[in-house]
């Protein structure tokens, strides 16, 4: 049997992989925060729970973003191929798993309506920076079987009450219309030629496409509207928008769409430049930003994507969706100052004395806590002096104190420790008041 490295001179501590981050407890009170809030919510219109694998095979992932999108390009997924042969990816989004799974499951042959939602880790190799890791965690719902701009405009309804139920004001959605396919293979041919003119007209020293941007204008040119980078940018600005070239029906979908949402008073704001990096999207492009972030700012993304179920196998289903970062959130919340509910208080702090009083604490600790009452016992002997100073600094407000003496007289110290005072109760008596608090 190997043994356990242990910590010592000439040991090199091991570290987290970089963009992979632990979360501890103060942290994570925010995570579990924007969690609980969501899924109440999700469950109030009606979105039910999924759970789908962290691995998949590769081509699910191949087939769905699109051998064009960056996470493929730019080889941000993790890929390795098992021991059986098989290429497997560790998950970089959460729509494909989803519906892999309603076509697998054969529940859309039952009714192709599904409200679904998830809350998962996701995994790219990008590089890490704020609010973007290579382990991150993404909050998503997915809307199946309904094409009316009805069902867009719940999904980005829910996530405008989503961030005004954390404490967000004056949330705006940035949202576009890119099409449908037929409309964005027309504009795509568009969209290259005028590239290639902007290209073949520029003189010395002026803005040029980064060289991820020269890759995307063959192979993908809408996400040069994607690039960071301000000389691409400013070069972009120039360029012809999707919004002009897409047929009636679709041009017909986002004003019914500007409707509904005017209609429930939910502020936008058009953004024609507005793509999404995933190939599958159709129609209905959607983000939501908040500021405090730095460059990623964008903490809930989404829109429709009518092709996806039918490229991966399924019947024809029409969807939409949207999915929050939760790092890229927890940090808007921080920069806005907005923080989880406090903790429940600890009235109640445990001390034994000695070795002898260490069974009956434990026994009256897991009493209280099967009457729901939170109490803290650190499953050791302490001296009085000791205890009392941890009982103080866990914040609780009565140290309960047992020692060989009190246990063989039947008695417990009640000790208030915001007035010093103590009395002597019987267990009876001690197990009622904590039964009644």
């Amino acid at each position: 049997m190997s043994e356990v490295p242990r910590e010592g001179p000439g040991i090199e501590p091991l570290q987290a992989i970089r963009g992979m981050k632990d979360i501890f407890p103060p942290e994570v009170r925010y995570y579990q925060w924007v969690e609980q809030t969501a899924r109440q919510l999700f469950e109030l219109y009606g979105y039910r729970e999924i759970r789908t694998p962290v691995l998949e095979p590769t081509e699910l992932f191949v087939r769905s973003v699109g051998d064009s999108s960056d996470i493929v390009v730019s080889k941000q997924m993790y890929t390795f191929v098992d021991p059986g042969e098989r290429s497997n990816t560790m998950r970089p989004e959460g729509t494909a798993g989803v519906v892999r799974a309603l076509i697998e499951s054969g529940l859309l042959k039952e009714t192709s309506q599904q409200k679904l939602y998830y809350i998962g880790p996701m995994f790219r190799y990008e590089k890490p920076q704020k609010g973007r890791l290579r382990q991150f965690t993404q909050i998503g719902i997915e809307f199946f079987g309904v094409d009316h701009p009805a069902a867009d405009a719940e999904v980005i309804t829910l996530c405008t009450h989503l961030l005004h139920k954390l404490g967000f004001k004056g949330v705006t959605t940035r949202l576009n219309n890119i099409g449908c396919r037929e409309c964005r293979k027309a504009y795509n041919e568009v969209l290259r030629s005028a590239i290639a003119e902007l290209v073949a007209n520029q003189d010395e020293g002026e803005p040029a496409w980064c060289d991820l941007c020269q890759q995307r204008a063959h192979v993908n040119p809408m996400r040069v509207f994607d690039c960071k980078v301000e000389d691409c940018r400013v070069l972009a600005s120039k360029l012809p928008k999707v919004s002009d070239s897409v047929c009636e029906t679709c041009a017909r979908h986002a004003e019914r769409l500007a409707g509904l949402l005017d209609a429930a008073g939910v502020a936008y704001e058009l953004a024609p430049d507005l793509v999404r990096g995933l190939d599958y999207y159709t129609r209905t492009v959607f983000e939501i930003e908040q500021g405090g972030i730095g460059a990623q700012n964008a903490v809930v993304g989404g829109g429709r994507y009518d092709n996806l179920v039918e490229d991966l196998g399924g019947p024809p289903t029409p969807a939409v969706g949207m999915s929050i970062g939760l790092e890229r959130l927890v940090l808007a919340l921080q920069a806005a100052e907005l923080a989880p509910p406090p903790p429940p208080d600890v009235e109640f702090y445990i001390l034994a004395l000695d070795e002898v009083a260490v069974g009956k604490a434990f026994e009256l600790a897991e009493f209280a806590r099967m009457h729901e009452v939170p109490v803290i016992f650190d499953c050791q002997a302490r001296s009085a002096r000791a205890g009392l100073r941890a009982a103080s600094k866990s914040g609780a407000r009565v140290a309960l104190i047992i020692g060989a003496d009190e246990i063989e007289r039947g008695v417990c110290q009640w000790k208030n420790l915001e007035t010093s005072e103590q009395v002597e109760l019987t267990f009876d008596e001690i197990e009622r008041n904590l039964t009644e608090t």
